[in-house]
């Protein structure tokens, strides 16, 4: 009775085990993707399209207000000449239930690597951890860039 007691006690300290070591897996990979993943580079003015859950606004503006602050320390010339290019809206109405956020880059910087992560991933290693599991709290999902061709300028 004991022994059989003792194994069904396991079970479920066992799969709380297994639970956290996945989740400790899925950050370690999404830290070394976000460090190893191909350059997000953009090579015309484009729109990206942000989309975070709308309690938690607030949690990504901040992650917003760090990446100003990573990019305002770099030397990477690259990443000022992004920075000078970059800028953030939020919608005034919600999107699928979801808080869009619209990244405008016009011009683009060449050779700068727009992940956001990786950016701040260089500029907070030791922050790492916080910022990721912030981010990844916030997020729904992101479309893909939309690259534009300017047709005309009408204030020229």
């Amino acid at each position: 009775m004991q022994i059989k007691l003792l194994s069904v006690c396991r079970r479920p300290v066992i799969a709380g085990l297994m639970f956290l070591l996945a989740l400790t897996g899925a950050f370690f990979l999404g830290q070394a993707q976000a460090q190893q993943a191909p350059a997000f580079t953009i090579a015309k003015p484009a729109l990206v399209y942000v989309f975070i859950k709308p309690d938690k606004n607030a949690d990504y503006e901040a992650i917003i207000m760090k990446l100003k602050e990573a990019l305002q320390k770099t030397e990477k010339a690259e990443l000022k000449q992004a920075a000078s290019g970059w800028k953030i809206y939020k919608a005034d109405a919600p999107s699928n239930n979801n808080t869009l956020y619209v990244h405008v880059i016009d011009p683009p910087a060449a050779n700068a690597d727009y992940g956001v992560m990786k950016i701040l991933y260089d500029a907070y290693p030791t922050e790492a951890q916080a910022i990721f599991a912030q981010y990844k709290e916030a997020f729904v999902g992101q479309g893909p860039p939309v690259t534009m061709t300017l047709v005309t300028d009408l204030g020229k």
